[in-house]
């Protein structure tokens, strides 16, 4: 049998994990709630944008895209990508869809204003994956209606749902969620940096931190072993590749 002391202590103890428990659990509630209105906050201000870009409305602030310079949409795709939200889950909480390599659930459908990656036909007849910007969907014809990001307003293209890849809406964090990002020499398709253009590459080290993008190797003609040096490819721009590799 237990001493007073001893019993004392373990009932001190056992208070002291159910508080910390506890007091986890709240703090975890509470970041969760504060991203989750962040998101609903950007979602509201994207479906203003869209709604005032449907109307041909635009005010000063925000002009229409198609007369942007290339650098700015260089800057705004790397804010997009810093800005990602990182998940921040309960302990034994799973990482959801769209959070890192996790992809969305079959019956997912991308929002207006949402960012995906999508495959159309390039001015040479060749297919190529670009990053584009959702406009409507169709239920009745399972079709998307998107805009080209380097050139809105000038490129719009409707495309089947297998067309569509969606980006992750969350950053998933190496640190507590390996498993929900793409391991070392997974195929993948990433968006190559300073262009709109997602091309196939395979993972050469994932992000070990929250803050690190992806390095990848791009599959390039150009050098001996078929690949390209590593590059940094934030989250944001990197989705499964259905592909197979090549030979």
């Amino acid at each position: 049998d237990l001493s007073g002391s001893e019993r004392q202590k373990f009932q001190f103890q056992k208070t002291h994990v159910l508080y910390k428990r506890t007091f986890l659990n709240n703090h975890f509630t509470i970041l969760r709630k504060a991203l989750d209105k962040i998101a609903e906050i950007k979602s509201l201000l994207e479906e203003r944008r869209i709604a005032a870009k449907i109307a041909g409305l635009y005010n000063d602030s925000e002009p229409p895209r198609k007369t942007m310079r290339r650098g700015v949409l260089m800057t705004l795709l790397q804010q997009s990508a810093m800005t990602l939200p990182l998940w921040i889950g309960k302990p034994g909480d799973k990482p959801p869809p769209l959070c890192g390599a996790i992809p969305a659930s079959g019956d997912y459908v991308a929002k207006p204003g949402d960012k995906v990656a999508a495959r159309v036909k390039a001015v040479d007849g060749d297919e190529q994956w670009i990053l584009a910007e959702v406009v409507s969907y169709s239920h009745a014809t399972n079709k998307y209606e998107v805009d080209d990001i380097d050139e809105e307003g000038k490129e719009r293209h409707t495309l089947s749902r297998r067309r569509i890849i969606p980006l992750p809406q969350w950053k998933a964090n190496p640190e507590t969620d390996p498993e929900a990002l793409f391991q070392k020499e997974q195929l993948v398709l990433a968006l190559y940096p300073q262009t709109t253009c997602f091309y196939r590459a395979l993972i050469h080290t994932p992000p070990q931190r929250p803050q690190d993008d992806y390095s990848v190797l791009f599959e390039d003609t150009s050098y001996a072993d078929g690949y390209s040096p590593p590059l940094n490819v934030a989250q944001r721009y990197v989705v499964a590749c259905k592909e197979p590799k090549k030979k």
